[in-house]
């Protein structure tokens, strides 16, 4: 083959790849016109891809192919968002680099999220409607949309509240209602406290942190004094409570025999009597008791049968009952050990 042979060859392939990304072009205008923006990133990004020697007559073809594909990603991301596949549409726009779309598609990705807000909110899925709204927040957008989502944050936040104390996340809805009285919805918020509040308190109980139960319970009580929940939580408060304990002689074995709890303690001259409601229990071969259901309150003195009486231990520096028991809230008293002479 002669030199003008090999010249004609390399001519043509040239011309040819410049028809080919030519014609990809056209096919991908095509397909945005049709509506079919998806179809359209596809033809671009392919003829982006091209490079080299087949791209010589026509240099700019890639660039320009690869500003058309981010210009069809925001429309397909709008057809995206359209149809719910929220995550996937911002994801197309993320992909968005041009410096002079990232506004656009900035505000785009805002404008889809505070959308997808607003439909989770109306179909009672406030948590997911502020998970959209923090990350329409996470691109910085325009001025306009950020007062859009605040105004939203705040009666997300509520309502997000209440999935979380339905869900069992009293702390969690907590922090949310503290964050929306923050945001303009404290008259809102405020009727989901009472609820939170318990929710809260119930957690804490659970995790045994009897303490910040019963500060949470009695701050209940006095805000929200009204609130059916403030029933519950003066119940919660006030509960009966077992006691329990474990009865040893001076060298530590275990006491058999009966163990109650006397309301009222009268003192005499030479002693003193007790009065009921009684409260009673039975001690094992280790002595351990435990007497159920012993109402709030008190003081109770414990006394234990001994030769058909019953008998208290006495403070012999006042002649006073040793071992008064008062039933706090929540949690059940544990006198430990007491020792009782033979």
């Amino acid at each position: 083959m002669g030199p003008l042979a090999g010249v004609a060859i390399v001519i043509g392939v040239l011309v040819g790849g410049r028809a080919s990304a030519e014609d990809g072009r056209t096919a991908a205008a095509a397909a945005a016109a049709r509506g079919n923006p998806a179809r359209a990133v596809s033809l671009y990004e392919e003829v982006a891809g091209r490079s080299g020697f087949l791209m010589l007559l026509d240099p700019g073809a890639s660039a320009s192919a690869d500003f058309n594909a981010q210009v069809a990603r925001i429309a397909w991301a709008r057809d995206l968002a359209a149809t719910g596949d929220i995550d996937v549409a911002v994801a197309v726009l993320a992909k968005v680099q041009a410096s002079s779309l990232l506004a656009q598609a900035t505000q785009a990705s805002a404008q889809i999220l505070v959308d997808a807000a607003a439909s989770a909110v109306a179909a009672g899925h406030a948590e997911l409607a502020l998970q959209r709204l923090n990350q329409a927040m996470e691109g910085s957008p325009a001025a306009p949309l950020k007062a859009t989502i605040a105004a939203m944050r705040g009666t997300a936040e509520v309502g997000a509240a209440a999935e979380l104390v339905a869900a069992g996340r009293g702390p969690d809805a907590l922090a949310l209602l503290a964050d929306a009285s923050q945001n303009g919805a404290a008259p809102v918020a405020a009727a989901e406290y009472p609820a939170a509040l318990l929710a809260a308190a119930q957690v804490e109980i659970g995790e045994l942190s009897y303490r910040e139960a019963e500060a949470t319970l009695q701050l209940l009580l006095d805000k929200y004094a009204s609130s059916t929940q403030a029933t519950t939580a003066d119940h919660l408060l006030h509960a009966p409570q077992a006691v329990s304990g474990t009865l040893v002689d001076d060298l530590g074995h275990g006491t058999l025999g009966r163990v109650r709890l006397a309301t009222h303690f009268t003192q005499l001259s030479g002693g003193y009597i007790t009065s009921g409601p009684f409260y009673y229990g039975v001690t094992n071969a280790t002595g351990d008791f435990s007497i159920p259901a012993v109402p709030f309150g008190g003081p109770y003195v414990l006394e234990y049968s001994r030769s058909g009486g019953w008998m208290t231990l006495v403070d012999p520096r006042n002649d006073t009952p040793a071992n008064l028991v008062t039933v706090g809230s929540l949690q059940a008293e544990d006198l430990n050990f007491i020792v009782v002479p033979h």
